[in-house]
């Protein structure tokens, strides 16, 4: 059997387990606030136990590791949804700021601007030769054209911020590359020896989940515990090394950025996370006055018959919202103002006058649509009053003709939506329809994914997160484990004592 002076390692390496138990448990303590921190746990082994004749004799514990209480398979999870909830966030506050822009239902909305706008050629209807009421009609032809333009600059100013945002958070990707690669290299250095780089390894891994939610990653831990992260199979992180992703112009003569690989030059693969739901809000096309994929009309359109201008469908789908709800306005405004000048050239003003367009363009190369439609100029003034067109014939006091004609616009059915042809009113209605039910179902996608990343983080906390109480308990099991073994010392110390001076003195 083992001597007795062997006795002496078993229970020092009991006080030494048991000290390093109660550092774990203290440091466990110390960050039961820190963020990202995964509680750890001293894990005791055996030694191999010694040979001792026909018997197997114990030698005490040591520490096989220090490890952290943490389950991947949950991770993996929470930042698959991170990344849709992170999507569904973007495109919900955008939409948010595009329902403010039109303020419906409101008196100050487009919807009741166009009422105005009708009223007023009614009162002219019944009085034609009122030089007060063209001025009425003149002033609300200049609020709708300000409405709609103003509508146009606040959806400009909108994919601006959100090019800003794109730009943004492309940055926040590179940054967080960054600071992976550098603990990559800590965590192997550390590692090298056997050991666990646990505090390092929550420092990495709290980065791996706000990058998660950024943008799509494919991780994967290599042996050497470096990670590598890939974007739609193209690496952002390999080892120490990351590959920087630059804000591009996404076509040329685009104003609009997306997210390219600086060193290829190639567009990165973004399939989903917060930078996803930023493109798709503004728009994944070439942004640039006039451009047909931004929701202008196209060249030439307004000068054709309707038909040339397709049929709007108000996709729940698309990927592309601003640019539809341009392309939605657009066609509304371009066939309404084209109905209403063709209906004003055929008829004359009180002065005899003939052929003049109600609405003009700001801008002559492009077409009729939001931001590019302004009353006549020609109709400014006093002399500009007797040019509005209420009647058909000249000369004929009381001839209404035009201004009904007018009037009946409003309810005539021209605008096609799928397969309906429905009014100016219904149209827009269809518009705003749309809008706020897009709208309801990325709020409700925003509940639906915060209650299951939270139930998420709710089972890792459990799992993962430090409970004063438990650590209180193993606290003072350490406690009296150490104190146990320091008691077998005593007592193999008096032992000891006994057989060096007290034996063989019995009698003298």
């Amino acid at each position: 059997m083992g001597s007795t002076f062997s006795s002496y390692e078993i229970a020092r390496s009991g006080m030494y387990v048991s000290q390093r138990g109660l550092f774990t448990t203290g440091h466990n303590i110390s960050n039961v606030n820190t963020p990202g921190y995964v509680r750890q746990q001293s894990i005791i082994a055996e030694y191999n136990p010694m040979k001792s004749g026909n018997f197997q004799v114990g030698i005490g514990a040591y520490i096989q590791q220090t490890r952290q209480i943490r389950d991947q398979f949950l991770d993996n999870m929470y930042r698959d949804e991170s990344q849709l909830l992170g999507y569904s966030e973007a495109k919900n506050k955008i939409i948010e700021e595009v329902q403010t822009v039109f303020g419906e239902p409101s008196d100050m909305g487009l919807n009741a601007v166009i009422d105005q706008f009708f009223q007023s050629w009614q009162e002219l209807s019944k009085d034609p030769e009122s030089l007060t009421v063209r001025a009425m009609v003149r002033q609300r032809g200049v609020a709708f054209t300000n409405a709609v333009n103003h509508i146009a600059a606040q959806l400009d100013k909108l994919q601006q911020d959100i090019n800003n945002e794109i730009k943004i958070k492309i940055g926040e990707i590179n940054s967080i590359a960054q600071q992976i690669a550098q603990l990559n290299v800590q965590i192997a250095q550390n590692e090298a020896t056997g050991d666990k780089a646990n505090d390092l390894r929550d420092q990495r891994n709290l980065l791996l989940d706000d990058l998660s939610k950024l943008v799509n990653t494919d991780i994967t831990e290599r042996p050497n515990g470096m990670v590598y992260i890939a974007i739609g199979g193209t690496y952002l992180v390999h080892g120490e090394k990351t590959e920087k992703i630059k804000a591009d112009f996404n076509s040329p003569n685009s104003y609009f950025l997306t997210a390219k690989w600086e060193k290829t030059d190639k567009t990165v693969d973004v399939a989903s996370g917060t930078l996803k739901g930023l493109i798709e809000v503004r728009g994944d096309v070439a942004g640039f006055k006039g451009s047909v994929e931004n929701g202008s009309v196209a060249e030439g359109m307004d000068a054709d018959s309707d038909a040339a201008l397709d049929s709007y469908k108000f996709d729940p789908a698309t990927k592309n919202l601003i640019p539809e709800i341009r392309k939605g306005l657009n066609i509304l405004v371009n066939l309404m103002v084209r109905k209403i000048n063709e209906i004003h050239k055929n008829g004359v003003g009180i002065d005899g006058s003939t052929g003049i367009d109600f609405f003009s363009k700001i801008d002559d190369t492009l077409p009729f649509e939001i931001g590019n439609i302004q009353v006549n100029p020609v109709l400014d003034g006093d002399d500009g009053l007797n040019k509005i067109a209420a009647a058909a014939t000249a000369g004929l006091p009381g001839d209404n003709t035009v201004a009904q004609q007018v009037v009946d616009l409003r309810r005539k059915e021209f605008l096609r939506t799928g397969n309906l042809t429905v009014n100016i009113d219904d149209f827009y209605n269809s518009i705003i329809t749309w809008i706020g039910t897009t709208g309801q179902e990325t709020a409700r996608a925003v509940e639906n994914q915060n209650k299951l990343v939270n139930e998420i983080q709710n089972r890792k906390e459990a799992l993962s997160g430090v409970s004063m109480d438990e650590e209180m308990i193993n606290m003072m099991k350490y406690q009296h484990a150490y104190n146990a073994s320091a008691r077998v010392i005593n007592v193999i110390d008096q032992m000891i004592d006994q057989i060096v001076n007290r034996m063989g003195i019995v009698g003298r």
